[in-house]
């Protein structure tokens, strides 16, 4: 990326930021349409969440929509300090927090919705995959995000946590640990451990 590109690319984001501050301050204001357009514009990401933790769409989308009222509900504590994305990953958090502590959710098919809310074919390009020959693009690509699933979901809670806000929402390392409430270099510790049990779980993918 060149470093026009990244100033872009950053000017971009603080734009996104800059709207979800304004966003957010009429949603403290009791703004109803403020809210309507604050789910537009993270419902997808959030439901994506909770799928890469729990491989089950409607409780993703259950917990996503708890996640909203929460944020209604807590508006006159959100302080204008606070990134709204971060502060709306927390609640999604420790909602998820909960739902692991009300009761031992076990993973869904690996068949069910796959290819909706899969996990990232981008893995692919950390893991430095080789395609397979044999198969034609279609049935590669589900092959692919099968063996990816599989793979993310053997991940122990923590490390699974952290690479999928890492891989497939983009944040930083500073940004997963104040959504974790965890040091940075606990989350990159994770994340490392995380990369090499995918590396070791999908080596027969890598090129050699």
């Amino acid at each position: 990326m060149t470093a026009m590109a990244a100033c872009s690319v950053m000017e971009m984001r603080r734009g996104m930021a800059d709207d979800d501050l304004r966003l957010m301050e009429r949603i403290r204001d009791d703004d109803r349409e403020a809210v309507v357009e604050l789910v537009r514009r993270y419902q997808n990401e959030l439901v994506g969440f909770f799928y890469h933790q729990c491989w089950d769409q409607l409780l993703a989308e259950e917990l996503a929509q708890d996640v909203f009222v929460n944020v209604y509900k807590s508006r006159q504590r959100w302080l204008a300090t606070a990134k709204v994305r971060t502060w709306i990953y927390r609640i999604a958090h420790n909602l998820w927090i909960d739902q692991i502590r009300r009761r031992r959710h076990a993973p869904t098919s690996l068949d069910a919705e796959i290819g909706r809310g899969g996990a990232a074919l981008r893995l692919v390009d950390v893991l430095q995959a080789a395609p397979t020959p044999e198969l034609p693009e279609e049935g590669r690509d589900a092959t692919l995000r099968t063996r990816i699933q599989q793979a993310v979901e053997t991940l122990p809670e923590g490390q699974r946590e952290v690479f999928t806000l890492a891989n497939n929402h983009g944040m930083k390392y500073q940004e997963i640990g104040a959504v974790l409430g965890i040091p940075e270099g606990t989350v990159k510790s994770r994340m490392h451990s995380a990369i090499r049990a995918l590396r070791d779980e999908l080596a027969d993918l890598v090129d050699g």
